[in-house]
C-alpha cells in the first residue's frame, strides 16, 4: 500500500467484514478502480471474501473487471473466472489451480514476520509492485516469475539448512507454473 500511496494511487482496502458482495460492488461502480486486487479464496469461477462469501463470480457480476487489471491471488480462478471477463482492455492475472503459501506455523498472527512465508509473498507481491510502477500486465506477471525463479534458485543453490527449503521450493515452483496473464497483455494503470 505504501507504493501505491507514494505514486498518488488511491487506495480502497476492503477488509475483513468489508469483504462483502455488496460493498465491493459499490466501491467498483463508484471509483471505477484501473487495477483491482484479490486476495481471498477462489474456485473455477469465483473469488470470496469476508466468512468466504462470493465477491465476483461468472455468470453473476464478473463485468465489475471489465475494462481494468485484475490480480487474484485466489486459487483456481484464473480457469473460468479470468476468461470470463477479459477483453481487448482487459487483464487476469490469477492462478489456473491452487496458489500454495507455505507458513511457519509459529508466525500465523504475524505473517510479515514469516521468512518461510517472505518466500512466497515476495514472489506473489511482485505483480502488484510492478502495476503500481507502472509496468504492463505480461511485464508485472513476467517480474513475479523471476522472483519466483530466483528464490528457487537461491534456496537450491544456498547452504540452507532450512529443513522445508525443499518443500518451499517445489511449491513455488508449482504457483509459478499456475499463474497466467490473460486478456490485454500490454495493459496498464
Amino acid at each position: 500500500m505504501d507504493s501505491a500511496s507514494k505514486r498518488g494511487i488511491d487506495i480502497i482496502d476492503l477488509h475483513r467484514e468489508k469483504a462483502t458482495k455488496s460493498e465491493f460492488e459499490g466501491r467498483i461502480k463508484k471509483t471505477d478502480p484501473s487495477l483491482v486486487i484479490l486476495n481471498g479464496h477462489g474456485d473455477d469461477d469465483c473469488v470470496t471474501g469476508h466468512d468466504n462469501k462470493v465477491l465476483v463470480k461468472t455468470g453473476d457480476n464478473e463485468a465489475l473487471l471489465k475494462n481494468r487489471i485484475t490480480y487474484a491471488i485466489s486459487c483456481n480462478s484464473a480457469k473460468k473466472l479470468g476468461p470470463s471477463c477479459i477483453d481487448e482492455k482487459t487483464a487476469y492475472i490469477g492462478y489456473k489451480k491452487s496458489f500454495i503459501f507455505n507458513i511457519d506455523r509459529r508466525y500465523l498472527s504475524r505473517p510479515l514476520q514469516d521468512k518461510r512465508a517472505e518466500r512466497f509473498l515476495n514472489a506473489s507481491n511482485q505483480v502488484a509492485l510492478s502495476l503500481i510502477k507502472g509496468h504492463s500486465a505480461a511485464e508485472a506477471t513476467q517480474r513475479s516469475q523471476a522472483q519466483f525463479k530466483n528464490t528457487i534458485r537461491s534456496l537450491l543453490t544456498s547452504t540452507n539448512t532450512d529443513p522445508e527449503s525443499l518443500d518451499d521450493m517445489k511449491d513455488l515452483l508449482w504457483d509459478m507454473r499456475q499463474q497466467v496473464c490473460l486478456g490485454a497483455n500490454d495493459a496498464k494503470i
